[in-house]
């Protein structure tokens, strides 16, 4: 066997079970010391328990069938290194030097608000939201956690970053095949939906940066695309 056929067969071997289980825990112990620390350790917030919870489950359910069908992308994904960039590609990618923080700030934003609101008792007195509202954003929120794991598990070159692995190619069947970009349509739900699903209509500002963030991302992307 070759070693580019040896480096292939290691990239499509599943992780260990163990590395899965920890992702999900991750999740819940990020998202928990970033939301209660904030809110002044309000440990009663019902709102920020059902959206750790979700994403946990949804985390926990799509990394277990990625890591059985599309264990590569879970490699991609982890990886901070761009090592794929030609001459060509460079300029394209360098846009993430300024659209990766300006993300990073607008997902800060939509996550930050709602426990300083509920801090600072802003909540829900500002921009009161019933119920049925804050289940909805929470379906939007799951909604767009779902999206990303699917797209994940088929399209094995779906990276946070910019770049062009070797044997890439484009994806245009299952979710590639009816929405254009379905990570960024994920990660739109997801930043949508949060917010409102802890009852904050002011994260939604940290949203829209998000938002704003992955259209600019669009075009450079696709030029690397083509090129």
């Amino acid at each position: 066997m070759s070693e580019k056929n040896s480096i292939i067969d290691k990239d499509d071997t599943p992780l260990p079970f163990w590395f899965i289980s920890i992702v999900p825990v991750m999740i819940v112990v990020v998202f928990g010391l970033f939301l209660f620390p904030a809110s002044k350790w309000a440990w009663d917030w019902l709102e920020a328990w059902l959206l750790i919870g979700v994403m946990a489950v949804i985390t926990f359910v799509g990394y277990a069938i990625i890591n059985q069908k599309n264990p590569r992308v879970i490699r991609n994904r982890a990886k901070i290194k761009k090592i794929g960039l030609t001459k060509d590609t460079k300029k394209s990618a360098e846009s993430d030097w300024y659209i990766m923080p300006l993300m990073t700030i607008g997902f800060l934003g939509a996550f930050l608000f709602p426990p300083l609101e509920k801090r600072f008792n802003w909540y829900p007195s500002l921009f009161p939201l019933p119920l049925w509202a804050e289940l909805i954003g929470l379906v939007v929120m799951a909604t767009g956690f779902i999206f990303l794991m699917i797209a994940q598990v088929q399209n094995a070159f779906a990276s946070k970053l910019l770049d062009i692995n070797k044997a890439q190619k484009l994806i245009d069947t299952g979710l590639y095949a009816k929405v254009r970009h379905p990570l960024y349509s994920g990660a739109i739900f997801w930043a949508l939906g949060s917010p409102i699903a802890l009852g904050s209509v002011i994260g939604l500002a940290g949203s829209f940066l998000v938002i704003l963030a992955l259209i600019i991302r669009i075009k450079p992307e696709e030029e690397m695309l083509i090129q």
